[in-house]
């Protein structure tokens, strides 16, 4: 109480200054037409703009789950395209079997870009069901490396653009499959070994996965022939192929779950062991 006292034999005359303030505000808003209309104006522009502020605050805090939906909706439309790839190709009609193809979004950590054997790390592990081995694209237009180590929160994963990389690919339209390697240092071209003089392939003509591994389906676009040459004293073209992808860029990747490759890695194993 002597506190409150205090207070106001202190700051008493400031105090009854703010009181008369707004009580001669309030007068003048109540009792003058043209007054009212500017301050209810005036209020209204304010809270317009406090109201846009708090819904930017609101959205922005809201990105990541947006994100995260976004990402799923997209692996989902890329699980179609891929089941429509197979059942196109000559196929009976898609069912559950050509459905064995699921995909887990995940955001990059962290990623190398500029050497030899590059690598980049997922911001999601086994506990979201990623396994090593398991192939890794960042939309239907590119596949960008395969997972080789999981943490139950994070993923390293060697990148497409290391020296080790070696994927099966083909030629759309053609039947010859070969390997895909990086040779050069160069982030958007890529070399594709091992398809026969015999097969005709032309510059324009498109690459995509061959689907002969556990790790990526038949028909994710990998690129396009850019150039070829035939080497001396082989039966094979020297081809450059033009990445779709720009894997400097990338920020968000798809893991493909292949729910047969465990069959399908075992059966392999028990003809080999014979």
């Amino acid at each position: 109480m002597y506190n409150v006292v205090q207070l106001f034999a202190k700051y008493g005359a400031h105090i009854m200054f703010v009181v008369l303030e707004i009580i001669c505000f309030y007068l003048i808003i109540n009792y003058n037409l043209v007054q009212k209309e500017i301050f209810l104006n005036s209020s209204n522009v304010y809270a317009a703009k406090i109201a846009q502020q708090q819904s930017k605050i609101s959205q922005f805090s809201n990105l990541r789950n947006q994100n995260d939906s976004l990402m799923h909706e997209n692996a989902t439309l890329i699980e179609n395209l891929i089941t429509i790839e197979y059942s196109s190709d000559n196929i009976p009609e898609a069912d559950s079997f050509y459905n064995q193809y699921s995909l887990i979004p995940a955001s990059i950590c962290n990623s190398t870009i500029h050497l030899r054997n590059n690598h980049f790390t997922l911001c999601k592990g086994s506990r979201e069901g990623i396994k090593k081995d398991m192939g890794v694209i960042s939309s239907y237009q590119g596949i960008i490396g395969i997972v080789r180590n999981v943490s139950e929160n994070f993923s390293h994963v060697m990148s497409l653009l290391n020296s080790q990389t070696k994927i099966s690919c083909s030629i759309k339209s053609r039947k010859g499959h070969g390997s895909l390697v990086w040779k050069t240092m160069d982030p958007l071209r890529m070399t594709l070994e091992s398809i026969p003089k015999h097969e005709k392939i032309a510059v324009g003509d498109t690459v995509i996965t061959s689907g002969y591994s556990t790790m990526f389906p038949r028909g994710i676009l990998v690129g396009k022939i850019e150039k070829y040459v035939s080497i001396p004293g082989s039966n094979n073209y020297d081809i450059t192929v033009k990445l779709f992808n720009d894997l400097t860029n990338i920020k968000y990747a798809y893991v493909i779950q292949n729910r047969l490759d465990t069959e399908q890695a075992k059966l392999e194993k028990e003809v080999v062991d014979e």
